[in-house]
């Protein structure tokens, strides 16, 4: 120990000794563990703790994944989709591997009475469900089970937040009765502080089916959860609900067959599969930054090592092992990377501090594990541990190397021409090879990224989202149950909104693209003397219920026909307007005017719709890279519960906020308004997941060229100090100032060529994967594969080039005299 002790003094000496060689290692060193350190919080809590409550790995979500034909194409939402009631049910009976299961379903309400209408979004909930997850409220208690029965299901409980923010922390909430919808509920519970599973629940009711609903198999709607049972391993209890399932579609085809389920564990489920495959992502790219930082601080480490070769050579004659010259070295190695990783750490606090901050709130609340984001215990240890290894891989070589060298070849030669020289230089040159190459993936990965982020936006500036105002509302069913007082409404505050100075435009319609971060919505339609051919089979599409100058509000071209009208009332025939995607998917090779659709399947409730008009798709979410199929429908034909407003205004949407509420609130004074946000924010928000990866893939590949572009800058420095006796020779001999630049860029060059050689296949793989990610990637994109690569080779170029002038401009007679 007293030795390990020594040398760790006298290596601290040594890194004093060099501090501009030790300082470039330690900010190299800082960047690539900083980074790694902050995406690895990131990771701990997208991909480790994204519920909050502990009992999470005993949990598996049943969903169900839809069948889909070759020639159809898989739609968004199909992969994760809910379970019917009659299906839940049959499953309680039949399970074996599960202790219980319970279930939930999405649902907002309307808060009304004590304070201003507020939108809340609450779940309905088993009463098994809290006790199953292993959760207990901080008041109160949670549901019984006879309140799942209709009619006795007037309970709610609410979360820590809305009973902070609505109620001020009332102690006396248990005793109080509330509006929610128009009726009156009994607060029964409060949930501990930080609580929102299901994300992003505000509040929790009963979740009660009549005898008619339970036994319905056609309408999903339900999210079932299960409590493994000790021992039960995930893999038997997925063979166990895969026979289960199996055997339910062979019973009920009509409603079954098309479905297969597809249990995950609830982490994974939480998380979903677009997050944790941006994690990896990210993962790997940090990754490929600390090993370039490695490479460079490698490279550093031959440079001294080269410088010392006497002192090892000094040691070794007097008796020194071979042993305590490696540990020597690998302990100052080591010493580097753990300042480097203190300088990591706050690198890595500020890293999460900037992406806690730049989250919208509205977005953040629905993302798993982002509140538990933070550099925690696990953090530290991980940054100790990569800092350890760090040091490891960017000192075993020269320590290696360094204590290999002939000790009288040494002291005559200083090594010059050396065995020990061309190893050496060999090893350096493998070192920016690998450096150029993983900085090109890094780049061209960044490049692309930023691109499709581009793309997203600028697909959406046909319908000009900045000057577009958007807000939602949902009547409650207690006073709008008939379709006339629906209509009336809408009605009413069009016209009202249509008088408002500055609104040129006001449109109704359910769902503007972008709406729900990006989630499509789908539903079943049939086609009038078209059944399916496959049993299970489904037609889906987009059903939007609007105002005839929706189109007009959107920019929406009419490609044949005629859009909706006002004439379309609701004792017209029933009228549709169809996207050109769902004209050729679904009519390919002939007119779709005149034909007959329906919402639903063909003997579902409603009248046939005909098709009237088809008009251009728009671009609905950055997650479905085809145009998705759409219906619209006229609003006065099937007035909705659920709308969203949107002006087009003559200046800045904001300012027009205060006026959409005064005449809304003239209209219905306890009817929320939520989601008031321009377009342009809309689409913005849901697409900042990927703008937060876009840019820290930016960043990533700025750092990776900067030190790749260092470690070639140092290599061919120390080439030069190298080579200055033989550069001297040359130049005394008659070489030219020219000859010499062109010796000593040629040298560079080619390593860098042969890097870009390596890494652009890399590249292309890395861009296949990110082209079927996300829209508007191409995998041979010609910017990315040509534009980046040019500037990592100026970049390359500009760093050999110093090196070069400078032995290019050496004195002859002093470069003799170099040792």
């Amino acid at each position: 120990m007293e030795t390990i002790w020594q040398d760790v003094r006298f290596g601290l000496r040594m890194l004093i000794k060099h501090r501009i060689a030790t300082i470039v290692c330690v900010v190299a060193l800082g960047l690539g563990i900083g980074a790694n350190t902050a995406i690895f919080s990131l990771a701990e809590a997208f991909l480790l703790h994204p519920v909050p409550f502990e009992n999470s790995d005993r949990i598996v979500a049943l969903v169900d994944s839809r069948v889909v034909s070759p020639d159809k194409g898989v739609s968004f939402g199909q992969d994760m989709s809910p379970v019917a009631p009659a299906t839940y049910l049959d499953w309680k009976k039949e399970v074996h591997s599960f202790e219980d299961l319970a279930a939930y379903a999405w649902d907002e309400v309307n808060l009304t009475g004590d304070r201003e209408a507020q939108k809340v979004q609450d779940f309905k909930v088993t009463a098994n469900f809290f006790p199953m997850i292993g959760v207990q409220p901080l008041l109160g208690r949670t549901f019984l089970a006879e309140e799942e029965e209709p009619g006795r299901n007037q309970e709610i409980i609410l979360s820590y937040g809305l009973w902070e923010q609505r109620y001020a922390s009332d102690p006396n909430i248990l005793k109080r009765v509330i509006k929610v919808d128009g009726k009156s509920f009994n607060v029964v519970g409060v949930m501990k502080k930080g609580f929102d599973f299901p994300m992003p629940a505000e509040a929790w009711v009963p979740l009660a089916m009549d005898v008619k609903e339970r036994l319905r198999r056609d309408n999903r709607w339900l999210f079932v959860l299960g409590l493994l049972k000790p021992g039960i391993s995930f893999s038997a209890v997925a063979a166990e609900m895969q026979g289960i399932s199996e055997r339910q579609a062979e019973a009920y085809p009509d409603t079954n067959k098309a479905w297969r389920l597809h249990p995950q564990p609830l982490r994974q489920f939480i998380t979903g599969t677009l997050t944790r495959q941006y994690t990896i992502l990210l993962m790997v790219a940090v990754g490929f930054v600390l090993l370039i930082a490695c490479a460079d601080v490698a490279n550093v480490q031959f440079a001294r090592v080269t410088g010392r070769t006497n002192e090892f050579a000094v040691r070794t004659a007097l008796g020194g092992s071979r042993w305590r010259v490696v540990r020597q070295l690998l302990i100052e190695s080591i010493m580097l990377s753990l300042a480097g990783a203190a300088l990591g750490l706050f690198l890595a606090q500020w890293d999460i501090q900037m992406i806690l901050a730049h989250m919208p709130p509205d977005v953040a609340r629905f993302v798993a594990g982002w509140k538990t984001i933070r550099l925690d215990t696990n953090a530290f240890l991980f940054a100790l541990v990569i800092a350890v290894l760090s040091g490891v891989i960017s000192g075993i070589a020269p320590s290696l190397l360094g204590s290999r060298a002939n000790i009288a070849e040494t002291l005559k030669e200083g090594g010059r021409g050396s065995s020990f020289s061309r190893t050496r230089h060999r090893l350096r040159g493998t070192l920016v090879v690998a450096e150029v190459a993983l900085a090109l993936v890094l780049l061209v990965g960044a490049g692309l990224m930023v691109k499709g982020f581009q793309g997203l936006l600028s697909v959406n500036e046909s319908y000009a989202p900045q000057r577009l105002l958007t807000l939602n509302f949902s009547l409650p069913e207690a006073q709008y149950a008939q379709p006339a007082a629906r209509l009336n409404f809408n009605e009413q505050i069009l016209r009202r909104l249509s008088t408002v100075s500055g609104v040129q435009a006001a449109s109704l319609v359910t769902y503007v693209p972008y709406a729900d971060g990006g989630a499509v919505n789908e539903k079943e339609f049939s086609i009038e003397g078209r059944p399916v051919t496959r049993r299970g089979e489904m037609r889906s599409a987009i059903v939007e219920t609007t105002t005839p100058n929706y189109f007009n509000t959107m920019n929406i071209a009419l490609r044949d026909g005629r859009l909706l009208s006002d004439t379309d009332g609701a004792d017209s025939p029933q009228v549709a307007v169809i996207s050109e995607s769902l004209a050729r998917r679904y009519f390919p090779g002939e007119n779709p005017l005149g034909r007959h659709i329906k919402a639903g399947k063909v003997e579902a409730e409603g009248e046939w719709m005909t098709v009237v008009g088809v008009v251009n798709d728009v671009r609905y979410s950055w997650i479905v890279k085809e145009d998705v199929p759409t219906i619209y429908r006229s609003f006065r034909q099937a007035p909705p519960y659920y709308t969203t407003v949107v002006l087009r205004t003559a200046g800045d949407p904001l300012k027009f906020v205060s006026a959409a509420r005064v005449e809304i609130a003239a209209v219905d004074a306890n009817l929320p308004l939520y989601n008031i946000k321009p377009m342009d924010k809309v689409i913005t928000e849901s697409i900042v997941g990927i703008a937060y990866v876009a840019t820290m893939m930016a960043v990533l590949g700025i750092i990776a060229l900067v030190l790749a572009s260092v470690g070639v800058f140092g290599v061919m420095s120390y080439s030069v100090s190298e080579r200055t006796h033989e550069i001297g020779i040359r130049m005394s001999m008659g070489a030219q100032t020219g000859n010499v630049l062109a010796l000593v860029l040629r040298s560079g060059m080619s390593l860098t060529a042969l890097g870009l050689a390596i890494g652009l296949p890399v590249a292309f793989l890395l861009a296949q994967a990110l082209s079927s990610l996300l829209y508007g990637v191409q995998a041979a994109d010609p910017a990315s594969f040509i534009g980046l690569p040019l500037l990592l080779f100026a970049m390359a170029g500009l760093a050999c080039y110093l090196p070069a002038r400078r032995a290019a401009h050496l004195d002859p007679l002093r470069a003799l005299r170099h040792d």
